[in-house]
């Protein structure tokens, strides 16, 4: 026969399982307040395109962690991918629920390619094609409404050399 310490631990661990399940999820869902927000604009020429708050993602958890899992994403913010060295790239939609406008910038900061309207949930992979340093992920509509475009440059301290 169990002693009363025993009952009282059995009566406790299904608490503490669960305990242990919601740190787990709130570390894959709660978004990294490490990140850092910080401005980022686009420019075609001396002109202007599109200013931005961005969380800069600069390792490779939050690169990993990127939009996912995000329900709202307000209109003048975004999150960089900054991946600190130039090579081709490929992302996925896979557990993001916005959708979004992908933009690849090359070393130079210059956008080299553009996906617009990414679909949520997609496990289809979208590549840079070529040579990048970042990725910016903006509001799906943006591209079309800014009118940015390949050829446009970034600015933004890792670009600006």
């Amino acid at each position: 026969m169990a002693s009363e310490s025993e009952t009282i631990m059995r009566a406790k661990l299904p608490f503490f399982l669960l305990g242990i399940i919601v740190l787990i999820i709130s570390a894959c869902v709660i978004p990294n307040n490490e990140l850092k927000i910080e401005d980022f604009s686009i420019y075609n020429g001396e002109i202007e395109r599109a200013s931005y708050q961005v969380e800069i993602a600069r390792n490779k958890s939050s690169r990993r962690q990127g939009m996912m899992f995000r329900e709202e994403l307000a209109l003048n913010q975004g999150m960089l991918l900054d991946y600190k060295r130039s090579a081709k790239m490929a992302i996925w939609m896979k557990n993001t629920y916005l959708p979004l406008d992908i933009i690849f910038v090359n070393d130079a900061g210059i956008i080299v390619k553009i996906h617009e309207g990414a679909e949520p949930l997609s496990t289809k992979q979208i590549s840079s094609e070529s040579k990048v340093r970042a990725v910016l992920e903006i509001n799906a509509g943006q591209v079309e409404i800014k009118g940015i475009s390949v050829g446009d440059k970034v600015t933004y301290p890792s670009f600006d050399r």
